[in-house]
């Protein structure tokens, strides 16, 4: 029984180690804690998406490492700890000022492997960036100015004016379609 006991105090400080590593930008210490047959499902993305073995993880987790830069920190709180499987909330940080800029769960079932304790899968969900109330209420106030003022040239007979917001709504497209192309990942394969 203290075997057991001891093997689910691994499990929360296997996946807390996890965590230091992603915050510390330590990917060889990340690379310890991931298992070989590790499997993680994630929504960071605008799309849900799953990562098979440890080379597409750790691809995964050195890019989100690198978009996280220097000024975003990871803040952890374990809420669930039930023998090897692990839950946590966490947030990211504005480093400097401490402002949210994103929230999660996230769900590790780890396992014993040649004598150590590794994160065997994880699933893990973010809230999406527009349940933010700073960031969904400026950009409701952007769309809407934006719509009132390309339906008044629309409406008008001034064909300039309705060209021009024409090309104004095409820039927009646009410009989300780049967005979503920057911020999707895909694994190499």
């Amino acid at each position: 029984m203290g075997s057991s006991g001891e093997e689910d105090k691994q499990a929360l400080d296997a996946v807390l180690k996890f965590y230091s590593a992603i915050k510390n930008k330590n990917i060889s210490g990340l690379s310890d804690i991931i298992g070989d047959e590790c499997r993680c499902e994630c929504n960071f993305f605008s799309f849900f998406q799953a990562f098979q073995g440890k080379k597409q993880v750790m691809e995964f987790f050195s890019y989100l490492i690198k978009s996280l830069g220097n000024r975003i920190q990871i803040v952890v709180q374990p809420t669930l700890h039930d023998g090897m499987n692990v839950g946590v909330h966490w947030k990211l940080e504005w480093s400097k000022i401490h402002v949210p800029s994103g929230k999660g769960f996230s769900f590790h079932i780890c396992q014993t492997y040649h004598g150590r304790v590794v994160i065997r899968n994880m699933e893990m969900f973010m809230e999406p960036l527009l349940h933010f109330e700073p960031i969904r209420l400026k950009m409701m106030a952007y769309l809407t100015t934006i719509l009132y003022k390309t339906n008044s040239y629309v409406v008008s007979n001034n064909k300039a004016a309705r060209v021009l917001s024409i090309l104004l709504v095409l820039l927009l497209i646009a410009a989300l379609l780049i967005f979503l192309r920057i911020t999707s990942y895909r694994p190499m394969p």
